[in-house]
């Protein structure tokens, strides 16, 4: 791997706007491919991407937020409206 990629560099920086999608598996192979080649020469890229994978996996574990009946009842309410038109 190179030390020498700048973490500011415009390769690195489009491929931080692309790693949300990679990691939920939304690119086409050929993207994907282009982030793991720049990845596999990019040591900083490599710590974000474990980092970001890191992130998502705590959050995975969080339990959701309860949310208020209230609120709930707003919602539902407002679905059925959406449904019908």
């Amino acid at each position: 791997m190179s030390a020498s990629h700048d973490p500011g560099a415009a390769g690195c920086r489009a491929l931080f706007e692309r790693l949300s999608d990679y990691l939920d598996g939304d690119l086409s192979p050929d993207m994907c491919s282009r982030i793991e080649a720049h990845v596999a020469d990019c040591e900083p890229c490599v710590r974000y991407l474990e980092s970001l994978r890191r992130t998502v996996r705590l959050v995975g574990r969080l339990a959701p937020p309860e949310i208020p009946a209230d609120v709930r009842e707003r919602l539902v309410d407002a679905f059925e409206r959406m449904r019908k038109g």
